[in-house]
């Protein structure tokens, strides 16, 4: 049926017709992306966990883990990374990445043995998948 038809045959305004449309778009629009968020996979809200007495947060893209970073277990900051050790010992048992808060007094919040910075971002990105795989990850509320 022509809107145009419908429109002279209830004698409904052009503008309420329109208005009409817009909001049966819109509320589709909407309907589409509550079902998308509802059947999102579970997994894909597990974006925090405590490694190594830190807190890790990241997103995904896909399914693959990404902006990956820890942050002090006291007061939410950014760590800064030191794995100068790492580089200067060619010794892996030697090897080991500290992590730094500024904000708490240049305290050392955490320490993982066994490499570099991009060893241990690997490291963790293990972890958080295999606690995927195995369905033993939590969905923390509100973050």
């Amino acid at each position: 049926m022509n809107i145009e038809i419908m429109i002279q045959e209830y004698s409904i305004p052009e503008y309420l017709a329109g208005v009409i449309l817009t909001a049966l778009f819109l509320g589709a629009i909407f309907l589409l992306l509550v079902l998308a968020r509802v059947f999102k996979p579970r997994w894909k809200f597990y974006r925090t966990d405590t490694f190594h007495n830190m807190t890790w947060k990241w997103r995904y893209k896909g399914d693959k883990v990404i902006d990956l970073w820890c942050y002090c277990p006291t007061c939410e900051s950014m760590l800064i990374v030191d794995d100068d050790n790492s580089r200067a010992t060619s010794n892996l048992g030697d090897k080991a990445t500290f992590f730094i808060c500024h904000k708490c007094g240049d305290s050392k919040m955490g320490r993982i043995k066994g490499g570099d910075r991009h060893y241990v971002l690997k490291s963790i990105t293990r972890s958080i998948l295999a606690k995927i795989r195995l369905k033993t990850f939590e969905v923390s509320n509100g973050k």
